[in-house]
């Protein structure tokens, strides 16, 4: 990484890269639009633990949130994060039959 890395651009870059607003992402990433909003000018360094909620809102891992090159473009929308978020602590078991749902549910919509 290099000696000019900044959180707060690098915050912004990603929420951009993903379509996401202020809004969109903070409400992810269970902090307030103004506090992402003084994260991404750089007013305020946040802590490890509010870097690993934004990178979770992203769908990232801090590895990858630290790391000099960056993955292709995923657009993740803001409903999506939602579900996501919602699933997060489920157990793997139930992860597997809500999978099974929406396939489910997709097929029907389908037809």
């Amino acid at each position: 990484m290099s000696n000019n890395f900044s959180t707060g651009e690098r915050v912004r870059k990603l929420r951009k890269k993903n379509h996401l607003s202020q809004e969109q992402l903070a409400f992810a990433a269970e902090i307030t639009t103004a506090y992402l909003g003084q994260i991404e000018r750089n007013e305020k360094n946040p802590t490890i633990l509010v870097i690993s909620k934004i990178c979770d809102a992203l769908g990232m891992g801090l590895s990858e949130f630290f790391a000099e090159e960056t993955l292709p473009e995923q657009k993740v929308d803001a409903v999506t994060i939602q579900i996501l978020n919602q699933l997060r602590d489920q157990e793997e078991e139930d992860k597997v039959i809500i999978l099974q749902l929406i396939k489910q549910a997709l097929k029907l919509k389908k037809r």
